[in-house]
């Protein structure tokens, strides 16, 4: 397991190196302002990093609108359109799986883009929920209006079909079956994992780690890491956080 030591080792290799280790930050589920929400664009606000923050459309009302309006720092991109499981019972959870209508599930995606669109500092990227979809949809996701995909795990090229650009994340703080924090030593497991296989060229250098959260879901323990991690990179000379439209269109 990893500890701080190990993370400020590995920045410093990347510095040793006269390279940047760069990262970028998304949050998702959001739909209305929360007192969850109003924490996470503190913590934006207050250490100046950038978030990516994936909305349901369907579900996102005015209030968080218009509330982001006023935090530039918080880019919108379109998690899905409802965050509704269509897979069979005895398959993982899946929005835009190999199991509906592809005609039917561009409709919907359009049609969320339509949505996520109206937000002040929209971009045309897609979340799919459950960081799961059918990447034959790639192709087609210029035509409904979207020009990115981050979903989870290293990328296997920056440009998956023509005019679609993929920025994923690597680096999850929740523990899905116990809940709350998974750990500071977990964490920081996955984040030097994937910045160690950056710089050996075991993953793609050019993208940048990823951090997932979610802030409806998160304890005080998620807090604490979330503002310790999102210092401690843009502290460090061999560390930068990058803007959401620069992590997919550097």
């Amino acid at each position: 397991m990893a500890n701080w030591d190990d993370f400020a080792r590995e920045l410093g290799a990347w510095g040793s190196e006269g390279r940047t280790a760069t990262a970028w930050w998304r949050d998702d589920d959001a739909t209305t302002v929360t007192p969850a929400l109003e924490r996470l664009l503190g913590i934006s606000e207050e250490t100046g990093v950038a978030v990516g923050l994936a909305v349901i459309p369907s579900q996102a009302d005015e209030d968080l609108r218009q509330r982001l309006s006023a935090h530039r720092g918080a880019a919108v991109i379109q998690h899905g359109f409802g965050h509704a499981n269509h897979a069979p019972d005895d398959s993982r959870q899946e929005e835009y799986g190999p199991h509906r209508p592809r005609e039917v599930m561009l409709a919907e995606l359009a049609d969320g883009w339509r949505r996520t669109a109206r937000f002040d500092h929209a971009l045309p990227v897609l979340v799919p929920p459950w960081n799961r979809f059918d990447r034959a949809l790639l192709p087609e996701l210029p035509g409904v209006g979207l020009r990115g995909v981050s979903s989870l795990g290293p990328r296997d090229a920056a440009e998956p079909a023509a005019g679609v650009s993929e920025t994923n994340v690597h680096v999850d703080i929740m523990d899905w079956q116990g809940g709350g924090f998974i750990g500071e030593d977990a964490a920081l497991d996955q984040v030097v994992d994937h910045l160690a296989a950056r710089r050996r060229g075991e993953a793609d250098a050019r993208e940048p780690t990823g951090l997932m959260t979610h802030h409806a879901y998160h304890d005080e323990a998620c807090w604490t890491f979330l503002r310790t991690l999102l210092t401690a990179v843009r502290d460090h000379p061999a560390g930068r956080w990058t803007g959401t439209r620069e992590a997919f269109w550097p």
